[in-house]
């Protein structure tokens, strides 16, 4: 009896937990004063085409669309309801419905986010009715339709005052790409974006363009893929035509009342199977659809897509609407940081962001503390002995090219010195070694110079010639040239010659004959050893023939490529016929590069000295 006491309350406890998990939505959103609003009941309902339709009912009307991304790997989908509690009682809904397969709820302090799991990646619309949020998902006949690529950012929102273009303006980017940038008078014109044709098709929903902006941009000067920019008015919507050429690829985003379109080139890769242009930006693609949202609440979305720690500063304030299609999650950081005026400073998997003026001010203030530190840190002492490089010289780097003498302070006052101002240094030209006393993180870094300059510098030999000569001689100089090209028989055997009488004069599949000299023929058989032709007379075949007479000395070149059988003969010669010059001794010297090295020549003079014996003895 005492056991089905005990399993009586143990089940009735059992009832009471899971009560408490079922209604504690329910409870969260009575207590959470920022959840004034709750979902009811959400639908789903099948479409031709694979069409999709999720209506969502709230409990009051939204304001405007529910702001949201998209993933590509996973497919997915999600939609941030502000202000909104989750009132199903159950965080994850089974559709199976075309490319949708379940919905999850998820609620925070402030929000509730839907998460759309899908099968494939398909586009989406989101249109508010009172209280009914329909969020159309695209089917298979949209997504298969590639000759009319379109791009829905987000529907537009009606205005009192009616949308307008402000201004159509081109400019190029650094990395070459053609950069359209149009000025809305709003930021809630829907826009549409299709490829049609070679053309690119923006089209601004209801939006209205002044006659002095209905034009065409003639760009070709600008040396981008794109040619012209045509603006036009088509019925109630405003129209962009862009003409681009060659191969190119777009992303487009809107940043509060500005629309850009960038059009990139693509670079041919012949290693790569995909071809696209080499952007700065590598990370996952992803789109977001943001409609006057905090730009705290963009960053959470961003670090809860890319599972980083992202810390925003308190000063990061302020609204943004921000439209993004596949683009890189690092390029929409980027884009957000830079209509801000925001910077970031990246530490291993944390994400620091700040107004770019806020973090200047704090590198400056932590750059000032370390100074400080230095003039309050202990000095140290060390010894370094030097290799190659002079003791002496490397005390001047140190010093920044100055002589500080006992190497106490003298060079504190400058600039270039690699020591810190309380450092000091001396050396020891025995040794070779130099005595630092400075702080513990300049003993460090001047151990990476030393490490780095303190290496073995290449040499230089020069080589000289001494030579005693008369300035009264007069020169001659002469040279003998030939060529002459042969080849296997039978193969096209071909030569050169001169007009010396042993020129080419027939050729057959086994000999080559050649003209006459002195009346008789030379016949040349089977030449396959690319040697000189000779004549009658054993002389070489040259073509040109200018001899020194009487040549006292002479010298010869022979340059040949055994390939191609040729050979070049080169034989020259000179004379000084006055007097000959005398070489008296070849110096050589060896020095270290960009070192001064220095031959000197002279002569020595003998005569008699007296010694203090009264002899007397030869001197220079």
């Amino acid at each position: 009896m005492k056991y089905v006491k005990k399993l009586n309350a143990l089940l009735l406890m059992m009832v009471l937990l899971i009560s408490q998990l079922i209604y504690a939505p329910a409870f969260a959103a009575e207590i959470n004063p920022l959840l004034t609003n709750e979902i009811e009941s959400i639908d789903f309902s099948s479409l031709s085409g694979g069409r999709v339709n999720i209506r969502v009912m709230l409990k009051e009307p939204l304001d405007s669309p529910p702001p949201g991304f998209s993933l590509n790997s996973p497919a997915r989908i999600a939609l941030d309801f502000p202000k909104t509690a989750n009132g199903l009682n159950k965080s994850t809904l089974v559709a199976e419905q075309g490319a949708l397969k379940s919905v999850s709820l998820a609620q925070a302090k402030d929000r509730t986010r839907m998460v759309l799991n899908l099968a494939k990646n398909v586009g989406y619309n989101t249109t508010i009715n009172g209280k009914e949020v329909l969020i159309s998902l695209q089917g298979s006949e949209a997504a298969s339709n590639n000759t009319v690529a379109e791009t829905r950012f987000a529907e537009g929102r009606s205005s009192a005052a009616g949308h307008a273009i402000s201004n159509v303006d081109f400019a190029r980017g650094k990395n070459g790409e053609g950069r359209i940038i149009v000025e809305l008078s709003d930021a809630s014109s829907g826009i549409n974006i299709k490829n049609k044709g070679k053309t690119i098709v923006i089209d601004f929903i209801d939006t209205d363009v002044p006659a002095d902006l209905q034009r065409r941009l003639n760009v070709i000067n600008f040396n981008t893929p794109v040619l012209y920019v045509d603006t036009i008015k088509r019925g109630k919507n405003g129209q962009i035509i862009i003409e681009p050429k060659g191969d190119w690829e777009q992303s487009a985003y809107q940043a509060d009342k500005k629309f850009i379109v960038d059009v990139r080139p693509i670079v041919q890769d012949p290693n790569k199977l995909i071809q696209g242009s080499k952007v700065g930006f590598a990370g996952e693609k992803l789109s977001l659809n943001f409609q006057n949202i905090e730009v705290r609440s963009v960053l959470q979305v961003i670090a809860d897509f890319t599972g980083k720690n992202i810390v925003a500063s308190d000063s990061v304030t302020g609204n943004i609407t921000l439209r993004l299609k596949d683009v890189p999650w690092d390029q929409a950081l980027d884009i957000i940081m830079k209509n801000k005026g925001l910077d970031k400073r990246v530490s291993g998997n944390v994400i620091s962001i700040a107004p770019a003026d806020e973090l200047a001010a704090k590198e400056k203030a932590a750059l000032e503390a370390t100074l400080a530190i230095e003039d309050l840190e202990p000095l140290r002492t060390e010894v370094f002995t030097l290799r190659y490089q002079k003791a002496e010289e490397f005390k001047k780097i140190l010093n920044g090219g100055v002589d500080s003498g006992g190497g106490g302070g003298g060079g504190q006052g400058n600039v270039n010195r690699i020591l810190s101002k309380r450092g000091s240094v001396n050396h020891d030209p025995r040794t070779n070694t130099l005595f630092i006393q400075d702080t513990a993180k300049k003993l460090e870094e001047i151990q990476e110079v030393i490490n780095k300059v303190d290496v073995a510098v290449k040499q230089v030999m020069i080589e000289s010639r001494l030579v005693i000569a008369d300035d009264r001689f007069a020169k001659s100089l002469g040279a003998r040239f030939g060529v002459t090209q042969t080849g296997t028989p039978g193969s096209g055997v071909a030569t050169v010659s001169g007009s010396l009488g042993n020129r080419f004069t027939q050729a057959s599949a086994t000999t080559l004959t050649q003209g006459t000299r002195n009346g008789s023929i030379q016949t040349a058989t089977d030449p396959n050893t690319g040697s000189i032709l000779t004549s009658s007379d054993g002389l070489p075949d040259l073509m040109s023939n200018l001899p020194v007479s009487n040549a006292f000395g002479s010298f010869a070149l022979s340059l040949f490529k055994l390939s191609a059988n040729t050979l070049l003969n080169l034989e020259l010669s000179a004379l000084e016929s006055d007097k000959r010059g005398k070489v008296v001794s070849s110096p050589r010297v060896t020095t270290a590069n960009q070192q001064k090295a220095s031959i000197a020549s002279g002569t020595k003079i003998p005569y008699l000295q007296a010694s203090s014996s009264g002899a007397t003895n030869i001197s220079f």
